[in-house]
Order: structure tokens, then sequence, then C-alpha cells
């Protein structure tokens, strides 16, 4: 708490005013974090673009935000401190990752026609695994990915993707 006070530029007792301990203070930090995530990605729930068009720019979206150092320093608190603080993870869960999962299950659903039957909500969380997850979790362990590995993969998952979802 102090390194964030010295940081900020105010007092201690004006920190603790305002956060009563470093769980509160971390809390509020992922919420806004999460908050400036999901402002943007609501743009691509009501694009007119083609399913491709809209998977493709919504992976590299997504990609470009979880790689930010701040959100996979947020990530690495959160499994750091997934056995004390298991709310953490439940936080960016539920106001993080459902929410985009929810939003990419309704550009699925706009786009119903061009797809097999399936169960919307469980293929946008595995389009979320093949576009994004991998690279958080290298760039967790330090290994940064350039521009050019974040659009081949951004690639690569939106084509595996719509080959096994499209009829």
């Amino acid at each position: 708490m102090d390194a964030v006070a010295e940081t900020a530029r105010i007092s201690k007792r004006t920190l603790y005013a305002r956060y009563e301990d470093k769980t509160a203070l971390f809390k509020a930090v992922l919420s806004d974090l999460i908050a400036r995530w999901l402002v943007p990605i609501d743009r691509f729930q009501c694009g007119s673009a083609g399913l491709t068009e809209t998977l493709l720019e919504l992976a590299r979206y997504l990609t470009t935000f979880a790689l930010t150092p701040q959100s996979i320093g947020v990530t690495r608190i959160i499994i750091a401190e997934a056995e004390r603080q298991p709310e953490f993870g439940r936080l960016a869960l539920e106001t993080g990752r459902k929410p985009a999962v929810r939003v990419i299950a309704s550009i699925l659903r706009r786009h119903r026609e061009e797809l097999r039957p399936l169960d919307l909500n469980r293929a946008a969380e595995q389009f979320m695994n093949l576009a994004i997850d991998g690279h958080l979790q290298l760039a967790c362990l330090g290994v940064r990915s350039s521009r050019q590995q974040i659009e081949r993969q951004a690639q690569a998952a939106v084509a595996l993707f719509l080959a096994g979802t499209r009829r």
C-alpha cells in the first residue's frame, strides 16, 4: 500500500480512506480494467460486417487488450492469489470473461443462419479459448507475441472455429 500511495502521490491515510485493504484496492483495479475492456466490445454486437470479419476483428481486439502490461499483471496477480483470494478469479470470470462470452454468443446468434445447430455460449467460450488464451498464457510466462503472431493466430483461430461451426 505504501508503494501505491507513493505512485499515486497521495497519503496512505487517503488511500486507506478509500480502500480498506489490499483486497479492496485490487478489486477496484480489476473492476476498472474489466470495464475499460468491455465497453468497446459492445460495438461488435451491432456491427454490420460479416461473421468472418467480425470474429477476426474481435479476436484482434480481445488479444491486443489481454496482452497489455496491465492486463498481464492483473492476470498474474489473480493466478498468484487464487488460493488465498478466490474471489479475484470469480470477479474476473463474472465481470470479464462471461460478459465477453455473451457478446460473442450474441454475434453468433446474429449469424445463426450461417452456423450449424450448436450451443452458442459454449461455442463463444471455445472461440475465446482459440483466439486469446494461448497468447495470454505465454504472456504470463514472459513470452511476448509479436503483432504478426497475433494476426496469424487470429486468422487461424477464426478459420478453425468457422470450419467447425459453419453449415
